[in-house]
C-alpha cells in the first residue's frame, strides 16, 4: 500500500472562499450586510397656542377669554401631548384672582358710596342730604332721593354767558337776585315761607377752566324735610 498525497484543491477565483460546498460553486454564498436602525426620538409637538393665549389674557385681565382658552388648552394638551399645561393653569389662576379683585372692588364701592355727585353735575329737582357751611369750597354734594330726609333741593340753574371768567364778586352781584326770582317760579309757596333760604353755587376759576358755566340755586332748610318743594 502506498501513501497518496491529497489532491490539492482547485484554484479558486478571486473573492471566493477556499472551501466549496456542493451546489455552491466557489464556496459559501455571500450574505448582504445588515445594519440595525438607529433610535430617533419623536419630534417635539410644541407649546399649545391656547395655553399661551390664556396666560397673556390672564395677565392683562381678560378674564373671560383667559378662562375659555385655558380650558381648551388643557383638553388639547391631554390629547395631543403638547407642552404648555403650566401656562394654561397660570392663566386660569390669574383669571380667578382678577375676578376676586373686581368683586371686592364692587363691594367696597357699594359700601362706601354715599350718593355724592359733583356740584357741576347737579340738575334741577335734585335733593341734597346736607348742605356745607357758608364759604365752604364745594366740589361734591350728597345727593339723595327727595323722599328721604334732606336739607336742600336744586330749583334753578342759570347759565353764565361771559366769554371769560367774570370773577367771584361779579357773579354774586349779577346772579344772586336772579336765583331769588327763579325760586318764586319753581316753588311759590316755599319762596314766601321764612322756613327756606337760598344757597347759591358759583363757578370758580378752576371749574370755569374745566367748562363749568352754571350758577346752581338750592333751596335749603335748617331742619331736614321729605318730599319736593316744587309748587
Amino acid at each position: 500500500m502506498t501513501f497518496q498525497p491529497p489532491y490539492p484543491p482547485p484554484a479558486q477565483p478571486p473573492g471566493q472562499g477556499p472551501y466549496p460546498l456542493p451546489g455552491y460553486p466557489g464556496g459559501y454564498p455571500q450574505q448582504p450586510a445588515q445594519y440595525g436602525q438607529p433610535y430617533a426620538p419623536p419630534p417635539p409637538r410644541g407649546t399649545n397656542g391656547f395655553a399661551i393665549a390664556s396666560l397673556i389674557f390672564g395677565v392683562l385681565g381678560g378674564v373671560l377669554l383667559s378662562v375659555i382658552f385655558g380650558i381648551i388648552a388643557l383638553k388639547q394638551i391631554k390629547t395631543r401631548g403638547q407642552s404648555g399645561r403650566g401656562m394654561a393653569i397660570a392663566g386660569l389662576v390669574l383669571s380667578a384672582l382678577w375676578t376676586l379683585f373686581i368683586v371686592a372692588a364692587i363691594i367696597i364701592a357699594v359700601a362706601t358710596n354715599d350718593g355724592s355727585v359733583r356740584a357741576t353735575n347737579l340738575v334741577v329737582g335734585d335733593c341734597i342730604e346736607s348742605i356745607p357751611g357758608d364759604n365752604a369750597r364745594v366740589t361734591t354734594l350728597p345727593k339723595v332721593s327727595c323722599a328721604k330726609p334732606h336739607e336742600g333741593e336744586v330749583y334753578a340753574q342759570l347759565r353764565v354767558t361771559a366769554s371769560s371768567f367774570p370773577g367771584q364778586s361779579s357773579l354774586e352781584s349779577n346772579y344772586r337776585d336772579r336765583c331769588f326770582a327763579a325760586f318764586a317760579s319753581y316753588a311759590p309757596n316755599a319762596a314766601d315761607s321764612e322756613e327756606f333760604e337760598s344757597y347759591v353755587l358759583y363757578p370758580t376759576q378752576a371749574t370755569w377752566n374745566q367748562g363749568d358755566r352754571d350758577v346752581v340755586c338750592i333751596a335749603i332748610t335748617k331742619v331736614k324735610r321729605t318730599g319736593s318743594i316744587k309748587g
